[in-house]
């Protein structure tokens, strides 16, 4: 009897321990699947937040959230000459010469002399020399007047155009302004430079504005350029130069600079101006070459 009942007892207490191991694997497994749940839905509000913060909401108002666009800057405007050629104005050719830049009395280049013997700066022969045979290839007239002249000749002109004057009555001031405004003030004649040469029609005998309706000027005043040289004293620019117009006087400043002031109906004030530092003023010159 006490046997029976130890074994029901035994039996019964195996049953026990097998309903709750069922238990506990199943509450076990209950939790790992709230777990896993749990997990889920983290990921989930963790997806949903990415993409909210990366994608751009379609109801934002126009420049709404942008960062500002910074404004560029705009490019100056090309001032007029902007395309002036790119020289050094102090080299020889470009030298301005009037009363407010002198040469000395020393000053003298090397010469070259040509048909006639008149003489030229030895830099520029050549290409005065190619000017005159191109106007004669075109069948016209060419006759040199005055090329080169030294401040001694140029003091002698003057000099001379002054003792006129005062023996025509005018007094000393009087009689200075008036022969300037005929020859040149010692220092001041581009002729000095050796590079200015007047040039005339050799069956014209009047060195006047009329010279301008000559074959040759209108030839020369055309193909200047081609050769280095341009017409020093314009009718328009009188008022710049302070020099009446002259349709003979030619200046050599090389090919270049010839060809931009012929385009650009520059006189010689004008394009060294070009190169002037800000605040400066185009120096005028006073009549008289």
């Amino acid at each position: 009897m006490n046997r029976r009942k130890t074994v029901v007892t035994a039996v019964i207490g195996i049953v026990a321990v097998a309903v709750l191991a069922l238990l506990v694997l199943r509450f076990h497994a209950e939790q790992q699947k709230v777990l896993a749940q749990i997990d889920d839905e983290q990921a989930q509000q963790m997806a949903d937040l990415t993409a909210v913060q990366t994608q751009q909401p379609d109801s934002a108002e126009p420049g709404q959230n942008d960062e500002p666009t910074p404004e560029s800057e705009p490019e100056p405007a090309p001032g007029p000459y902007a395309d002036r050629p790119d020289i050094d104005i102090t080299q020889w050719q470009y030298r301005l010469v009037n009363t407010e830049h002198l040469l000395d009395g020393s000053y003298a280049p090397e010469m070259t002399t040509l048909e006639g013997g008149h003489m030229f700066d030895a830099r520029a022969a050549d290409a005065l020399k190619d000017f005159i045979a191109g106007a004669r290839a075109e069948g016209l007239s060419v006759y040199m007047v005055s090329t080169y002249r030294s401040y001694e000749t140029q003091k002698y002109l003057f000099d001379r155009k002054l003792s006129e004057k005062l023996a025509g009555g005018l007094g000393q001031d009087a009689a200075y302004a008036a022969a300037a405004r005929i020859v040149a003030i010692p220092g001041t004649s581009e002729h000095q430079t050796g590079l200015a040469a007047d040039i005339t029609d050799q069956h014209y005998a009047y060195m006047n504005e009329s010279l301008e309706d000559t074959a040759l000027f209108q030839w020369m005043q055309a193909h200047c350029a081609e050769y280095g040289f341009i017409v020093r004293f314009p009718k328009e620019k009188q008022d710049v130069t302070g020099i009446m117009y002259e349709p003979w006087h030619f200046r050599y400043v090389g090919q270049e600079a010839a060809q931009y002031i012929m385009d650009n109906g520059l006189c010689l004030e004008e394009f060294v101006a070009l190169y002037d530092e800000p605040g400066q003023n185009t120096a005028q010159a006073e009549p008289g070459v």
